[in-house]
């Protein structure tokens, strides 16, 4: 599990790129430590990058898809109302309600808002109050589409990345995201996900 303490929340707002004279303290890896070497100006290359604290905030952004409106929002509302309703009238209100109740679960993410964060040292995603973290290091292929990204812990496609990888939504921040996700996912494979290829 990733630890990070990261000091200083600031609202979320579409596409907000951190500006910080100072980054944020951060316990980040554990057992991470950073050679003596990279300390030393006598031993360091100064063609090196410099070296990131993991905790540096990068960018902020918020995806609510059912805010964006669009004929995507009449669609899932007339699933939500119509499949239910039909089930109620064949089966009775029990089957009605259980696929209600599936919709809604599946839908969740449509219409609860969900936070992301870029840091250098990964990346955060906050949905109902709950914090996932992963390091740059987990990913190593993306796959863009229309309206996100998806990270994958593969390096090539396969069928357990929509289960063990995460999508990222745009919301309008599409070039910011893709900016950061291709320079810090490496190795990549980038492109549409084959439904039928396997990670061997």
């Amino acid at each position: 599990m990733v630890s990070w303490n990261v000091q200083g929340r600031t609202a979320v707002r579409p596409c907000a790129s951190a500006v910080t004279p100072e980054p944020p303290a951060m316990h980040a890896m554990k057992d991470q430590t950073l050679p003596e070497s990279l300390n030393d100006p006598a031993t360091s290359n100064p063609a090196d990058p410099p070296v990131q604290d993991p905790g540096q905030l990068l960018l902020k952004w918020r995806s609510h898809p059912i805010r964006q409106g669009g004929k995507r929002l009449w669609v899932v509302i007339g699933a939500l109302i119509l499949f239910p309703a039909g089930l109620t009238l064949l089966y009775g209100p029990f089957y009605g309600l259980l696929a209600l109740a599936i919709l809604g679960g599946s839908m969740a993410a449509y219409f609860l808002p969900t936070d992301y964060a870029f840091y250098a040292g990964g990346v955060e995603c906050r949905f109902l109050g709950v914090n996932r973290r992963f390091t740059w290091e987990q990913f190593r292929s993306f796959y863009r589409d229309r309206s996100g990204v998806l990270l994958s812990p593969f390096p090539q496609p396969s069928r357990l990345e929509n289960f063990r990888g995460v999508y990222l939504r745009f919301n309008g921040c599409a070039e910011q995201v893709m900016a950061i996700v291709s320079e810090r996912v490496k190795p990549q494979t980038t492109g549409t996900p084959d439904s039928g290829s396997t990670t061997k």
